[in-house]
């Protein structure tokens, strides 16, 4: 027998987004993990699976409340994820202030990150984008300059790496190479002291400059032994690094030392120093959230938003 699946385009899960809030969703799917909290053993309300001929374009969410299963762009849910991950680290692990914020990647990702981004987190000043794809990509959004605008933030957009590092204390990485400008690397010495970066692109940063970094997060610990061939995860769990002095002054480079969970729950302390340099390595984010796909197909569902397909 066919059955009827409600599908959203990325437009579709953008709209949710409206009146759902993702970062609040995550924050406690974070901390009920951190505090083994009787909901984590509990058989999940929604199913994730994949879903049409394309494989791994979109997925299908699954919930019998519902009384039809969802299907949503798998590129869009992780978009939304990794965002709202980000704006997670910086509202635990930035020191408090006016905020300017280095956005790299490419067109797309970017703007997708900035929307959420400036949606939950307050005190941003200023947005450097650079942009690491050709320009015929096409223009940045009018939704997101009418956000931006609205909210009082200034904007600059441009294709140099040393442009849109300096003076930001926000960097987000979205993209593979966003640190990376031709030949060269961005290094330490060019992040503000204090400086958050979050690494969201689902690839490594330079490596010299995550060795000599003076804190480590990442979003769940419990992932590490899924993603060894990462350099901090690698680093972490074989403990391979010698004694000798680096040259940012570390013994060692830094070891992880928490995930945003225990930092949301409170049983990690976060930040050290108000002007140490801190990396968050997102390892979730090339894996489609359950949690966040369900909230989205309950909410979609609710405001009458996609299109009854037969499948």
């Amino acid at each position: 027998m066919a059955e009827t699946v409600l599908r959203l385009d990325a437009d579709d899960v953008w709209r949710t987004l409206e009146t759902l809030d993702p970062v609040a969703v995550l924050a406690e799917v974070l901390i009920k993990r951190a505090i083994n909290h009787p909901d984590q053993d509990r058989k999940p309300d929604c199913l994730l699976v994949p879903w049409g001929d394309r494989e791994g374009e979109y997925v299908l969410a699954e919930d019998q409340s519902l009384g039809l299963s969802c299907a949503m762009p798998a590129t869009a849910l992780r978009m939304v994820h990794a965002a709202a991950l980000s704006a997670l680290a910086t509202r635990e692990l930035l020191p408090p202030g006016g905020i300017t914020v280095a956005m790299l990647g490419t067109r797309h990702e970017t703007q997708s990150q900035l929307a959420i981004l400036v949606e939950h987190v307050p005190d941003i000043v200023h947005v450097a984008m650079r942009i690491t794809d050709k320009t015929e990509a096409g223009e940045l959004e009018p939704r997101l300059l009418d956000q931006l605008d609205l909210a009082g933030i200034g904007l600059s957009v441009g294709t140099k790496l040393a442009d849109s590092l300096f003076g930001a204390n926000l960097v987000i990485a979205v993209s593979e190479d966003a640190l990376v400008d031709g030949t060269e690397q961005a290094g330490v010495n060019q992040l503000v002291r204090g400086t958050v970066l979050v690494n969201a692109s689902g690839h490594d940063l330079p490596t010299s400059l995550v060795d000599q970094v003076d804190q480590v997060y990442v979003d769940d610990l419990a992932l590490l032994p899924e993603y060894p061939d990462r350099h901090v995860v690698a680093r972490h769990l074989t403990h391979s690094t010698s004694g000798a002095m680096w040259a940012g002054g570390h013994a060692r480079p830094p070891e992880i030392a928490a995930d945003l969970g225990l930092l949301l729950a409170g049983s990690r302390p976060g930040r050290e120093q108000q002007d140490d340099i801190v990396v968050v390595e997102l390892l979730s984010t090339n894996v489609p959230n359950t949690p966040l796909a369900h909230v989205i197909a309950k909410t979609a569902v609710r405001c009458g938003l996609g299109e009854r397909v037969t499948a």
